[in-house]
């Protein structure tokens, strides 16, 4: 029986029994949950910082981009076109073929880098499907004029350079389906980039 004092139970000072383990069991949980929390803070960082782009892999994401860019375009403006678009992309595979071949490699060894382990192939997929979608939509969107646009593209593409090839993706601003930083500068934002290409002009 609890004792009283001027009618009002007094309280035991010690904790009331199997409170003290279970209070014990809600602060090792609650360690437990802050710790893992860190852990995922410090185990994501890296791979995130692995995410940007080295000069070679941004350049290999912009040619896989213009490769996909006309791959729609020669099926999306096969009939009723003066130009005879799947020939366009046919001939531009035989020009490039290595340095696509190339880009693939590059683009394979960023995700590798970026993700790692089994994810790579998966995101890699995920990207590859994605950047399709987009430039299918953009032909959607655009209707007439996206066949009316990529005519000159594939006269073009066949007289640039390999090298040449990524400055040609922004210059037509064609989707890259691909966001991320350059590496050395992971915090700074594209337009950051984009300012900094204009004062060097």
């Amino acid at each position: 029986m609890q004792p009283r004092l001027g009618g009002v139970r007094v309280e035991p000072s010690h904790p009331i029994q199997g409170e003290r383990p279970a209070r014990a069991m809600m602060m090792k949980t609650k360690t437990r949950t802050i710790l893992a929390a860190l852990c995922g803070v410090v185990i994501a960082g890296p791979a995130l910082a692995q995410a940007c782009l080295r000069p070679e892999e941004r350049s290999a994401i912009e040619i896989r981009a213009l490769r996909s860019y006309l791959m729609v375009a020669a099926l999306q403006c096969r009939t009723q076109q003066a130009y005879n678009a799947p020939e366009g992309y046919n001939a531009f595979l035989r020009r490039f073929g290595s340095d696509l071949s190339a880009a693939d490699r590059v683009a394979a060894s960023h995700f590798q880098r970026a993700y790692g382990g089994s994810s790579r192939g998966g995101r890699l997929d995920q990207y590859n499907t994605n950047l399709a979608n987009e430039h299918s939509q953009d032909a959607l969107r655009s209707g007439a004029f996206f066949c009316r646009d990529a005519e000159p593209l594939f006269r073009q593409v066949v007289q640039t350079s390999a090298t040449a090839l990524p400055a040609l993706v922004n210059e037509r601003n064609i989707i890259e389906g691909y966001s991320a930083p350059d590496c050395g500068t992971a915090a700074a934002a594209p337009a950051a980039r984009r300012t900094a290409a204009a004062r060097r002009r």
